[in-house]
């Protein structure tokens, strides 16, 4: 994720009192669940009425306050979000990661899944897939014992496990065909020094699982997994897992 520091802030020489009175009335209607009338905002604000209601009548004309005229209330406005939005969408790796997977995904002819972590589960929160007639389908908010498959070996790979806890999550792991525990463990070893976590048909029969992290440093806190038809043509997945680093960077950029 983008980790730049916040730039400190400066007190402007001469504060501009229209702009400071108008961002306090936006705190003050996005700290009540209801709305407010005229009246609680100037009481609570200690801000002159007649500046308060050109305040809020600006504010309701370029969208970002929404004026109820029966029962004369204030509320915020969607037009906060719209202006907020650039930010968000540049801080939200989902929205980074989208474009990035769907082209992967027609690439490598499979289903790219972007998983977060959930205590000790991984969710789904976003799902490209080839559009091929016969493709491997996974539903969003499915959640995942946190040591399945590919993504599993790099939770394994990035924790603080002892052997037991290992072991508990292990078990737990509804395998299709489960692996031998100490080649598991060799596994794991493997993706904590490649940053890649591989999986052939030990969750599904006949399917390769891939799966790099998102953050390249400290906690994991997403995955970025491509599910494909085993069919022999991946022998190597190292192209795989290639082109999946490349979708994790575009989203932790």
């Amino acid at each position: 994720m983008n980790g730049a520091a916040p730039l400190p802030r400066t007190e402007p020489a001469k504060p501009v009192g229209a702009v400071t009175a108008a961002i306090a009335i936006l705190r003050c209607l996005g700290r009540h669940d209801d709305s407010l009338r005229l009246t609680e905002i100037v009481v609570e604000e200690g801000i002159n009425p007649s500046t308060a209601l050109n305040i809020l009548r600006t504010l309701e004309y370029e969208g970002l306050v929404a004026f109820d005229r029966r029962a004369k209330r204030y509320a915020l406005a969607g037009g906060l979000a719209d202006l907020a939005a650039p930010l968000t969408e540049r801080d939200d790796p989902v929205t980074r990661a989208a474009r990035a997977m769907a082209a992967a995904a027609q690439e490598l002819h499979a289903t790219i899944g972007l998983w977060r972590r959930v205590g000790d589960e991984l969710e789904l929160v976003h799902v490209a897939d080839c559009g091929a007639a016969i493709r491997i389908a996974f539903t969003l908010g499915r959640r995942l014992p946190m040591f399945l498959g590919a993504m599993g070996r790099l939770v394994a790979a990035r924790g603080d496990w002892d052997d037991a806890a290992l072991a508990r999550g292990f078990a737990q792991v509804p395998w299709a065909k489960a692996p031998d525990y100490a080649a598991w463990r060799d596994e794991i070893a493997i993706a904590a020094r490649d940053g890649v976590g591989i999986d052939r048909g030990h969750v599904n029969a006949g399917m390769l699982g891939v799966a790099v992290p998102l953050e390249r440093t400290g906690p994991l806190r997403h995955v970025v997994a491509a599910a494909l038809f085993d069919n022999g043509s991946h022998a190597d997945p190292t192209p795989i897992a290639r082109r999946l680093r490349a979708v994790a960077d575009a989203a932790d950029a």
